[in-house]
């Protein structure tokens, strides 16, 4: 029954959420299962069997798990212990059958002020017709609870073996769209008379007006989200228009001046004005006697006609953009003249924020400009150290300074806030459910949350605040939310504890090819404790002797890989405590080198060789070298005893009599003694 019961929704990369979610009809769950989870890169699951989560009771604690896979892998596995199981396809929009359905699940704000700081609403209806349309009216019925919202398209099938198999196509969000992002577009040469094009004034002018008024060039900006929720991006964003025509005549003036040399002077819109008696009179051009134009983009859309918009002119677009796919700005710049240069600043951006398409040119971050020649707009690559690049952003500095005041600003800004004050209550609440738990994380409601943020957030507080206290005291000391984050399962994993898991660190695996137990190994400082190659339910045995084995840190101290199998393991467990000891290794190796036991002293170095340079030694081979070590110290110990032997032998001898010198030989007498006697 599970199979069905559960939602299933999928990022379109590596991450993967599973839960059960009130709104939609179903019958009742009843226990939540005991599930492995495995992904691998075929159907067959013989391609890189991966195990992706072990889920149980302390697993489903978190109300919802999520788990990463592996970028390249599009077929996950679940296996229930009952033997049911249920294969996930995770597939384009395109691979879905016509008869699936669409589920939208929306984190809303706590009715009333209730207890949670958060609720989660499924909403499913069929997959046919103009979903886009259904999912804005379940997004305009939530209110303003509404916070954060995304669907998908999901189908079950069986497959030819019979088994059941559910289609996902990747979650996409709602509201908001998506994280605010600005991307220009060139648009072909306005040959055509433009809506708002002036009378020129001039007969030199009239062939213009003949042909339809003068090319014009002008740029699309498209925004992933709502104006109102782009307005913190729009604020910080200026148009600029650089008028090179205008720079170089100066520039020649200037050498005419100084060459002595006649010079001309320019018009202005006061001698157009005088001329046509006409004091309104505004020609296509740039009025301020400036060769730079800078503008705040989201004062000139509140409103057009501030003396800002001088050259320039902006306007939302009538283009009908999907859900979810923002809006369109137009930008006009009836200013500008061939050889000028025209486009977008903003000083504080980040990387990716100013984008042109579909090509960018690159360059500084903050800047991304088009230079008007004959046939058409061509992006310009400007360099870092471009003085045009620094003018232009100190001019944008300081026109984000010059707010507009308005009614119109003012019920925007308020619109503005409305959305942004939904995300801050939502992170308030769980902020004060983890003061409450003694958490010392806190989250914040600035920054770019991930499709599946708001869920992670509320899965994370809940084993925060739920889970026995020494899962929670380790979830605190593995960096809480920052582990979670990076990876749930793993982070999850390490909360069960376990000899090896003290001092564990989560670390981001970017394309996440390795399989849970590998992970859970690299992050208590044993990468590539676990053997390559095994298969899924070896894979899950290996995660569980991890886990509860209390050997684990003597063979990776000793640098002996973990082995499935029991016996070899157990051998290997007895031998990690031997060769633990690195100094008992190098007195083993001095010890056959003066026995001049090659073979030995050869096997012990080169052991000693690989574990200093962070390699494995398989299960198998440690029992033999633990024997070596054995056999070195029953050496060692028998030249010892020998020694303490001879040395009480020595000790306990009675003493030997001393023997007196012989007598020395009188010495023979002289001639003369002889003679005279004496």
């Amino acid at each position: 029954m599970w199979r069905e019961q559960l939602d299933y929704f999928w990022d379109g990369r590596r991450r993967l959420v599973i839960g059960c979610f009130d709104g939609a009809e179903r019958a009742p769950l009843g226990a939540r299962p005991a599930l492995t989870v495995v992904s691998a890169r075929d159907p067959g699951f013989v391609i890189e069997p991966t195990l992706v989560d072990v889920i149980d009771a302390a697993r489903w604690r978190a109300g919802v798990v999520i788990a990463d896979i592996s970028l390249e892998h599009r077929f996950v596995r679940l296996l229930a212990a009952d033997g049911e199981e249920l294969t996930l396809f995770l597939g384009s929009e395109r691979d879905q059958p016509p008869e699936g359905d669409y589920r939208l699940l929306m984190t809303l704000l706590p009715e009333g002020g209730g207890a949670d700081a958060a609720a989660f609403r499924l909403v499913a209806f069929p997959a046919r017709g103009d979903i886009e349309r259904l999912a804005r009216e379940q997004a305009t019925t939530a209110g303003p609870r509404l916070v954060w919202a995304f669907g998908q398209r999901r189908a079950f099938e069986q497959s030819a073996g019979g088994a059941l198999v559910a289609r996902l196509a990747p979650a996409r969000r709602i509201f908001p769209a998506y994280q605010s992002r600005l991307l220009l577009e060139a648009r072909g040469l306005d040959i055509e008379a433009s809506a708002d094009t002036r009378e020129a004034p001039f007969a030199i002018m009239q062939h213009w007006l003949h042909e339809n008024g003068a090319p014009r060039a002008m740029l699309r900006l498209r925004i992933p989200d709502s104006l109102e929720e782009s307005a913190a991006t729009l604020g910080g964003a200026s148009v600029a228009l650089v008028l090179n025509q205008r720079r170089r005549l100066r520039g020649w003036m200037h050498e005419q001046k100084q060459a002595g040399e006649p010079v001309i002077d320019p018009l202005t819109f006061d001698d157009i004005r005088e001329a046509t008696g006409d004091a309104g009179e505004s020609p296509d051009a740039v009025e301020a006697r400036d060769a730079i134009v800078v503008a705040n983009l989201l004062n000139l859309l509140l409103d057009p006609d501030s003396p800002e918009a001088d050259g320039v002119a902006v306007r939302r677009s009538l283009e009908k953009n999907g859900a979810g796919a923002g809006e369109t700005i137009e930008i006009d710049f009836y200013g500008a003249a061939l050889g000028d240069d025209l486009g977008l600043v903003a000083p504080a951006a980040r990387q990716g924020d100013l984008a042109i398409a579909p090509v960018d040119p690159g360059g500084p971050l903050v800047a991304r400009l088009f230079r008007f020649e004959a046939d058409g707009l061509v992006p310009r690559r400007l360099g870092e150290d471009d003085p045009l690049i620094e003018e232009l952003t100190r001019r944008a500095a300081h026109s984000v300074t010059r707010n507009n005041t308005s009614a119109a600003a003012r019920a925007f800004a308020e619109r503005a806030a409305g959305l942004k004050s939904r995300r801050e209550k939502l992170v308030a609440g769980f902020n004060e459910a983890l003061t409450r738990a003694g958490f010392s994380t806190r989250f914040s409601a600035a920054g770019l949350w991930d499709v599946f943020e708001p869920l992670q957030l509320a899965s994370f507080v809940t084993l925060a605040t739920q889970s026995p206290p020494p899962a929670r005291a380790a979830l605190q000391e593995m960096g809480a939310y920052g582990a979670y984050g990076v990876d749930p399962a793993l982070a999850t994993a390490l909360m069960r504890g376990g000899a090896l898991a003290q001092g564990a660190r989560v670390v981001a695996d970017p394309r996440g090819g390795a399989s849970l137990a590998a992970r859970y190994a690299a992050a208590c400082g044993a990468e590539g404790m676990t053997p390559p190659g095994l298969d899924a339910s070896s894979q899950v045995a290996a995660l569980g002797v991890l886990i509860r084995e209390e050997d684990m840190p003597f063979l990776r101290a000793a640098r002996i890989g973990l082995s499935v199998d029991p016996v070899v393991r157990r051998a290997a467990s007895v031998a990690a405590r031997r060769l633990a000891d690195m100094t008992a290794v190098e007195s083993a190796i001095v010890h056959f080198e003066r026995s001049r036991d090659v073979e030995s002293a050869s096997a012990l170095s080169e052991y000693l060789a690989a574990r200093r340079a962070g390699r494995w030694i398989s299960a198998a081979s440690a029992p033999a070298l633990a024997s070596l070590l054995a056999r070195a110290d029953v050496a060692r110990e028998e030249e010892q005893t020998r020694v303490a032997v001879g040395m009480t032998a020595a000790a306990a001898a009675p003493p030997t009599a001393t023997i007196a010198p012989p007598p020395r030989p009188e010495k023979p007498k002289g001639f003369l003694r002889r003679l005279f006697g004496g």
